[in-house]
């Protein structure tokens, strides 16, 4: 077994010395994007919005992923990519219009994850399930970055 080594270290605070006070708590962050423009979803982030002394920042999750925006527990789809017929590329920006829209008529700050591989991109060998939580196949690379 190796060792790991001690490191020490000195933290000094001088009480007389003030300084404002970085209030990191002004962000949350969450899975399911479709839930942001549902009344409910909306609420709970006016709420927050209202609560905050200064601006806030909100991300999700999900937001490139395949299905047709319909909200689910740990789960969120977009559909902003697809293809057409002859493989070409198709983008539907609606959905994420539709949140972005959401924070910033709310006076929140989005702060934009763009993560997860579209179900037409995804290098997921053919028997896996696309929408799996866990081991789908969003979490695969895409097959091209063109």
């Amino acid at each position: 077994m190796s060792s790991v080594p001690t490191v020490r270290a000195a933290v000094r605070v001088d009480l007389n010395q003030r300084s404002p006070l970085r209030r990191i708590w002004r962000y949350i962050g969450y899975d399911e994007p479709n839930y942001t423009y549902t009344p409910n979803g909306h609420a709970l982030l006016a709420k927050l919005a209202q609560m905050s002394d200064g601006p806030y920042f909100v991300r999700c999750h999900f937001l490139l992923c395949s299905g047709d925006g319909t909200p689910s527990l740990k789960w969120g789809s977009t559909n902003v990519y697809t293809e057409d017929e002859a493989g070409a590329p198709v983008y539907d920006w609606t959905l994420i219009d539709k949140i972005l829209d959401s924070y910033i008529d709310l006076g929140l700050i989005p702060f934009v994850e763009l993560g997860f591989t579209p179900a037409a991109l995804t290098t997921a060998p053919a028997e896996t399930p696309y929408a799996d939580p866990r081991h789908g196949g969003w979490r695969y690379p895409p097959r091209d970055y063109g």
